[in-house]
């Protein structure tokens, strides 16, 4: 089962042609659930799931925004949930190999640490109600790994008193720890061409999909993990979004 997200930009840069640039990156991956952020309203969500090829797709959109996130999906949905009231994420659950898997999209806010923080702990408590086999959060963390943020999901700090049991784990550490390779950054300020005046800020990867602990169940196997979307379209010499797309192979 592969699972990927993508950050895809909700800007008017290089729009319209930018659009077929993203789909054309999204149909690539071929990946059977892709989570969506900066998806501008629920028209571009139906008219991406349909040119990119997926029967499924769930939309929500935040409050007072268009603006969205969404998951497209190859397998049917069993279940689909918005958390956006309080936590900018969403979620879906679909069956696969006789195993029910959850996949949240997130999104955190880029302006405020606190409230990043609130978030993700209110995301990992409602998890916690959700019956499944294995669960999967995917989606732009607005923060690098050495952030409370991710040091939490790992089960190294508390955030608000609270710990994250089970941990997670993240996937392109693993996988770079297995291939004795680098890990990528999604957001690439040196080689993106929407940064190329950008001489300051340093690369990082916000984009991330980690797996929570199935202990004492069996883990799955991890087959890849690779960055997508890094092509620089010559009509618009940019590239389909500011951000990289990440996507995982598994075998459940």
């Amino acid at each position: 089962m592969q699972i990927a997200t993508y950050n895809i930009w909700n800007s008017e840069m290089g729009m319209p042609y930018r659009t077929g640039c993203m789909i054309h990156e999204i149909s690539g991956v071929e990946a059977d659930v892709i989570c969506l952020q900066e998806v501008q309203n629920k028209a571009m969500a139906s008219d991406i799931a349909h040119r990119a090829g997926y029967p499924y797709f769930y939309f929500d959109s935040y409050r007072d925004s268009e603006e969205g996130l969404c998951i497209l999906s190859n397998i049917p949905f069993a279940e689909c949930e918005s958390w956006l009231d309080h936590s900018n994420a969403i979620f879906c659950s679909v069956c696969h190999n006789n195993k029910t898997i959850l996949v949240i999209n997130i999104h955190l806010p880029w302006d405020s640490v606190a409230e990043r923080e609130r978030q993700i702990v209110d995301i990992v408590a409602e998890v916690h109600n959700k019956k499944c086999d294995l669960v999967f959060m995917a989606g732009d963390f607005n923060c690098a790994e050495t952030s409370d943020v991710h040091r939490f999901l790992m089960g190294e700090c508390r955030l608000d008193q609270k710990e994250a049991v089970p941990r997670w784990y993240d996937l392109a550490s693993a996988y770079a720890e297995l291939t004795a390779s680098e890990i990528e950054p999604t957001l690439n300020f040196r080689e993106n061409p929407r940064f190329k005046h950008n001489t300051i800020e340093l690369n990082s990867r916000f984009d991330r999909i980690l797996l929570r602990n199935t202990y004492p169940c069996e883990f799955p196997v991890l087959r890849n993990c690779m960055i997508f979307g890094k092509t620089i379209y010559e009509d618009i010499q940019l590239s389909a979004s500011d951000h990289y797309g990440v996507m995982v192979d598994m075998e459940p």
